[in-house]
């Protein structure tokens, strides 16, 4: 029985076709709905410093750590 319903599993399946990923692709594209200049700036600079916020974070507390960490060892 088993060897049946892997038959019928097998016969189910759709056939990859790449013209109908194209298309589908394409005509998914068209749905989206792209951000303007203005939003990609804004979005991009928000980004930015976000990045460099947690960099300067990471960096004092790296250079806190160590210097604590210097002390306990001498």
């Amino acid at each position: 029985m088993k060897t049946q319903e892997v038959k019928k599993d097998k016969s189910n399946k759709k056939r990859f076709s790449l013209v109908a990923y194209i298309k589908e692709t394409i005509a998914e594209l068209k749905r989206v709905t792209w951000s303007t200049k203005k939003e990609l700036l804004k979005n991009t600079g928000i980004v930015l410093a976000t990045i460099i916020s947690f960099t300067i974070l990471v960096w004092a507390l790296d250079t806190l750590l160590s210097g604590a960490l210097a002390l306990i060892i001498k």
